[in-house]
């Protein structure tokens, strides 16, 4: 059986997040997303993700500091 790669998407932008779901979902990815920085690091260890895509210019937080 085949793993699905698990990637979170923190961005702030719904647009962005939109794209990154419809296309990395179309080749067989899950995509966990999360608006703010706060929601990020909680789906970090809630949603035990492979890779994160992240934005470093969110509204509540620096992404260097994530």
């Amino acid at each position: 059986m085949t793993e699905t790669v698990r990637i979170l998407s923190i961005e702030d932008e719904a647009d962005i997040r939109r794209f990154l779901r419809s296309t990395l979902g179309a080749n067989a990815m899950t995509v966990i997303e999360a608006a703010t920085g706060r929601e990020g690091l909680q789906k970090v260890t809630t949603g035990n993700p492979d890779v994160i895509l992240l934005d470093l210019g969110l509204p509540d937080m620096d992404g260097m500091d994530i």
